[in-house]
Parts: C-alpha cells; sequence; structure tokens
C-alpha cells in the first residue's frame, strides 16, 4: 500500500513540477513568472523528501525556493513598472530556439529511456543529513573552509562594489 501512496505522490508532485515550469515561461506578468517558479522548486523539494534526500530538500527550500526568490522578488518591486522589452524575437531565432528545444528534449528522452536505471537493492529509509554532516566535518573538513572562504570573499567583493556605486 505504501508503494503506491509514493507513486501517486510522485507523479502528483512530478506534474506540479511541470506546471509550475510552464507557467514560469508561459506567463505573461513577471510576479506570476515567480510564483510558478516558486511552484516548480517546492515540488522538486517534496520529490527529494519521496527519494529520501532530506538534506537536499531541506536545501533546495532554503536556498532556492527562499533565498533565490526573494532575491528575485525584491529585483521585480525595485525595477520601474516600464520596462522597453521587444514583443517577440525575429523569426529566425524562434525556429532556432525551437529547434534546438527540440533536439534538446529528443536527446533528453533518449537518455532516459536507454539509459541502466538500477534501482537500490533496499530502499534508503534513514535519514541522510546525519552522515552527510560528519562527512563535511571530518574528511572533508579543507574544502567546506575553503568554500566558505570563497563565499566570505565574494561576499566583500558585493559589498564593497555596491559601496563604489
Amino acid at each position: 500500500m505504501n508503494e503506491v501512496i509514493y507513486t501517486a505522490a510522485f507523479y502528483v508532485f512530478g506534474a506540479a513540477v511541470l506546471v509550475g515550469a510552464i507557467g514560469t515561461v508561459a506567463a505573461r506578468r513577471l510576479i506570476h513568472n515567480a510564483l510558478f517558479l516558486v511552484l516548480a522548486l517546492a515540488s522538486a523539494a517534496a520529490i527529494y523528501v519521496l527519494l529520501s534526500a532530506d538534506f537536499v530538500a531541506v536545501v533546495q527550500i532554503l536556498v532556492y525556493t527562499g533565498a533565490i526568490m526573494i532575491l528575485l522578488l525584491f529585483a521585480l518591486m525595485l525595477t520601474p513598472q516600464q520596462v522597453e522589452l521587444p514583443a517577440t524575437a525575429p523569426a529566425g531565432q524562434q525556429l532556432a530556439a525551437g529547434l534546438v528545444a527540440v533536439a534538446l528534449f529528443a536527446l533528453i528522452v533518449a537518455a532516459v529511456l536507454t539509459g541502466p536505471w538500477r534501482q537500490a537493492a533496499t530502499p534508503l529509509n534513514a535519514p541522510t543529513s546525519t552522515p552527510l554532516g560528519t562527512a563535511l566535518l571530518t574528511t572533508y573538513v579543507f574544502p567546506f573552509e575553503l568554500v566558505s572562504l570563497v563565499l566570505l570573499v565574494a561576499l566583500i567583493g558585493a559589498l564593497l562594489l555596491a559601496r563604489e556605486g
């Protein structure tokens, strides 16, 4: 019975990701685009939970659904209301974009259908954040600290650029 519920939930959240992605591209108002993007990102986080990737799901919610969307909404609110954008791209660009999209879709479908998708012998029912945290703070402590130093330097650089402007 649990397998049926998991499968149904996976398809519901997968459909929500598709609706959110299509709505992000198709909506005419920028705020509606942002809200559809929230739907797509939150549904992807729900799929991560179904796949027992709890740490990735929490990061998806905090970083993408939370921080990136707040940044996007602030940018939308702080830009002037009358931004001059061309109505549509030239016909040649639309045709080229359509051909690239069809080719990429065909490649993705071919990879999904021909790839060796092996299932795990036993499903992972234990939380993944404890082993991940242990590995980050023991085996990979130097790269972890190096990344935090790079982010600190980027933050200081952004503050200096914002202060000069």
